[in-house]
């Protein structure tokens, strides 16, 4: 089952699923990892071509890019990434 967080409401956020391809046998590494970051409302670890998927709020476009960017894509263990943003 999903962990999920609650968020604030705001009309204003940008929701986002980012899903990610980890080194093999790191996913519980990654996803701890995930789970202490404030933006992340949901995470699941998944079986497939993907490990793990999280879905977050963001302010905007520009915090989205420096949330994957950033923190994501600088986890060591984190291959792959593919960020859906939510059309509604």
């Amino acid at each position: 089952m999903a962990k999920k967080r609650e968020k604030e409401s705001n009309t204003e956020d940008i929701g986002a699923y980012i899903m990610m391809s980890v080194e093999s046998g790191k996913e519980r590494i990654v996803y701890a990892k995930l789970r202490k970051m404030k933006e992340v409302i949901l995470i699941n670890e998944l079986f497939g071509e993907w490990d793990l998927i999280i879905g977050i709020n963001i302010s905007d476009s520009k915090e989205l890019d420096t949330f994957v960017s950033d923190k994501i894509r600088k986890i060591k263990e984190v291959g792959l990434t593919s960020t859906m943003i939510v059309a509604r």
